[in-house]
Parts: structure tokens; sequence; C-alpha cells
């Protein structure tokens, strides 16, 4: 990626800084290496930064002089988020309206990560940007509402819309049901929940294109963020303990069991059926095509070593 600071002092950015707030995170800590190889990165954690202390917040970035921020941190928990509102409301979205005002007060460019989970569900077809968000849960609430504020702030700034994450850094999905497959003889999935996967290694190199690779302008607006391909959660499993079986684990499950999401006991908050997303927008404006979920996981599989024996 290239990097123009002529450009960036024209249009009144006053440092050629990136933050990364979040950066203890999975897509994080991934996305302040890659970025560190070609800007000048301020990675902050949790113990730089507290999203639930607007004091904090404040404080923080406004010591700071940076063109671009990365907003990754949240309450991602979703059944917590529907037993703790106000926590949620505060983290997912008072504090991303805060980080985005101080931002905007330093001309600085932020990029809000958001989630599938602002949808109902309800689509028989892949969600677009231009679809009404109608979240069913707190977490889908808050998220909607942190996206309205980054962008009321503004109109600038980009939200960008991720669903199951998975990668290198710290264990996601793919490693809980390999290890559940070790241990249940039968487990079991949801097989009428939909959506597409992403891959923190290819969501990195997109965010970095929309940010960074047009001369005009960063990127703006929302913009949906995933891998090609949608499949249900027990396609997902499967696909994850085929591999890990073909990299020579033994004793897996023969095959995850079907169920539907309303048998999942565990679950608090409602979760939408189909929140697969349509990544158009993003190839129109980037060239980039997304490659299939199922071609990412291999990569992962491959390149982190994971169900290697």
């Amino acid at each position: 990626m290239w990097f123009d600071e002529n450009y960036h002092r024209a249009v009144g950015v006053r440092d050629s800084s990136v933050v990364v707030v979040g950066s203890g995170g999975r897509l994080g800590s991934l996305l302040a290496g890659q970025l560190s190889k070609r800007h000048r990165v301020i990675a902050l954690d949790r113990s730089d930064l507290d999203l639930a202390d607007e004091d904090s917040i404040r404080r923080v970035l406004g010591a700071i002089d940076y063109g671009w921020l990365f907003l990754t941190a949240a309450l991602t928990d979703v059944d917590y988020c529907e037993t703790h509102p106000r926590e949620a409301y505060v983290i997912n979205a008072e504090a991303a309206g805060i980080v985005a005002e101080v931002s905007a007060e330093k001309n600085a460019h932020v990029t809000y990560l958001s989630t599938d989970m602002v949808f109902d569900g309800s689509n028989a077809v892949p969600y677009r940007e231009t679809d009404p968000p109608l979240p069913i849960c707190v977490y889908g609430h808050t998220k909607h509402d942190g996206e309205r504020r980054v962008l009321a702030a503004s109109e600038g700034n980009l939200v960008t819309r991720v669903s199951w994450l998975f990668g290198p850094s710290r264990p996601g999905f793919p490693e809980w049901i390999v290890r559940q497959a070790a241990l249940c003889e039968c487990p079991a999935l949801p097989e009428d929940k939909f959506a597409r996967p992403t891959y923190t290694i290819d969501l990195v190199e997109w965010l970095e294109s929309l940010v960074f690779g047009n001369a005009d302008a960063p990127a703006s607006g929302v913009v949906h963020l995933c891998n090609a391909g949608t499949c249900s959660w027990q396609e997902w499993g499967e696909a994850c303990v085929d591999l890990a079986r073909m990299n020579g684990m033994a004793n897996l499950a023969d095959k995850i069991r079907g169920i539907t999401l309303a048998e999942v006991e565990a679950f608090v908050a409602s979760r939408p059926l189909n929140s697969a997303m349509y990544t158009g927008k993003f190839s129109k404006l980037t060239g980039i095509r997304p490659r299939p979920w199922s071609e990412a996981l291999r990569h992962f599989v491959i390149q982190s070593g994971q169900f290697m024996v």
C-alpha cells in the first residue's frame, strides 16, 4: 500500500499516525501488526484506554495526533450483552460516538467494526448495505446505534459489518468445534442458521484497501466485509472437523448433528437465522473479490498449523 503525505496535509489531517483501539483482540492485534509495516501505528488495548470511561477516551485520544482510527474493540459476547444491556450500550454505542467525536475534532477518519447482527435474519437472500437494520437482540441494537453515532460525527467515516470472525492470535469457532468433536460422540450445531465466515487475515487486507487504497479519500458509509459463500453453522463446523481429520487428528466425531437454532438452550439472546451479507459494494470500491470461506479456512489451517499432528 502507498502513503501520500502531501494529500493528507492538503485535506487537513494533522498527523499520519494510525490508531488501533482494541489492539489486544483477535482482529485488532493482527490489524495493528499489518498496518505497522507501512504506517506509524499507535496500538491501544484495554489497559491503555477504557471504553467504559468517557474521561479515559477523551484524555487518551485527546493527547494523540492521528489521521486515522480503527475501532475494533467492543463488547461482543452476545448473551452477556443481553443480560448487561447498560454496559453493552456504553461500550458499543456511547463510546463509539465519543471516539468519533474526538476524532472529528482532529479531522481524522474513523473505521468502526460492526456486525451482521444488526439484521433480523428474515431475508431470503444476502443483505445489502441498503437493507434496513432491524436488530433483534441487545448486542445488535447497541452496535447499530454505534454505527449511527460514528456516521453522525462525520459523513467521511466508515462502518464495516463483519460476521463469524476466525483467524490467528486467539482461539475461535474452528478450534472450539474441533475440540467438541474430540470430546463428544456426536456434537450438534444449528442447521437453520446461515451467514458468511470472515477470515481476519483477509479482513485486514480489505480494511487497508478501503482506507488507504484510494488516492482521493478513504471509503465512507457502510460496507459489508466477509468471505464468499453462505453456509449453515452445521456446515461450517463440519468443514472444520473435516480439515482436522485430513491433517491426521484421530478420534473425532463422525458427524455433526443438525439441530434448530431454537433448540440451543444455552443461548439467552435471539440470533438472526440468515445474516449472510452481500459484498458487491466492497468489490466495486476496491476491485477485490473475496475468496470463498472454505478456501480461507484451508489457508488458516495450513498457515497456522491448526489441527496438525
